[in-house]
């Protein structure tokens, strides 16, 4: 389904084309009606916004959003594993799902960000896709709720990934996730990397706690696949 791909697009780093779609987008999100009406509404306005704003402004917020803030990260593993060892075999068994499904990723693409998923999820049975989304689902309202808490129409796009599955969030980790502040300052940003070096193996799947499975399932940086 295209709702998938289309989600994963907005949550790409903007561009004017982007910009100059953005009606055929809720046009296509209308059509396949898998996003729930209430959700719609208000991420058709956050479009629209998205559309009329000049581009240097709405990707100067999306670098601080996504790119400087590890609370926003579009890397689902980044959540539950940071930058231990068992993120590097989370990654191996989501390139193996991609394969079993015949969906391949060049050399330079990580299978664990956001929008590559999405794409991958588009090219699966709805039903499918829908199952496995529920696996990041606690991932997805944790960054949702962050976004909303600064005010982010992106909050709207995680809404709606939300709508697409059934499976139930814990409100308990998503108000906890909601009161966490973060220091996204670069001095902060050099001090966490400097702390938590690439597979240290410090990090483990109870990071994430309450959603173990999501674990299983995630995607890769600006990437695009090809099934």
């Amino acid at each position: 389904m295209k709702t998938f791909k289309l989600l994963g697009l907005l949550l790409s780093y903007p561009s004017a084309e982007l910009q100059a779609h953005m009606d055929e987008i809720k046009v296509a999100l209308d059509q396949e009606g898998l996003v729930p009406a209430r959700v719609r509404r208000p991420l058709f306005a956050f479009l629209d916004s998205l559309s009329r704003r000049a581009l240097v402004k709405v990707q100067e917020d999306y670098v601080g959003l996504f790119d400087r803030s590890r609370a926003h990260s579009l890397y689902l593993f980044e959540h539950v594993h940071g930058e231990s060892r068992d993120r590097g075999q989370a990654m191996v068994d989501l390139m193996d799902l991609y394969r079993r499904h015949g969906f391949t990723l060049s050399a330079r693409e990580l299978p664990d960000y956001l929008p590559l998923f999405l794409e991958f999820l588009s090219q699966v049975p709805v039903a499918e896709a829908q199952e496995l989304l529920g696996e990041t689902v606690h991932i997805l309202a944790a960054v949702g709720a962050k976004l909303k808490a600064k005010d982010s129409g992106y909050a709207h796009v995680f809404a709606a990934l939300e709508g697409l599955t059934d499976a139930k969030v814990d409100p308990r980790y998503v108000e906890q996730a909601a009161e966490e502040v973060e220091d996204t300052s670069f001095e902060a940003l050099d001090k966490a990397w400097e702390e938590t070096p690439a597979f240290d193996g410090t990090g483990t799947a109870a990071a994430c706690g309450v959603c173990p499975q999501a674990t299983r399932h995630a995607p890769a940086p600006g990437a695009t696949g090809q099934a």
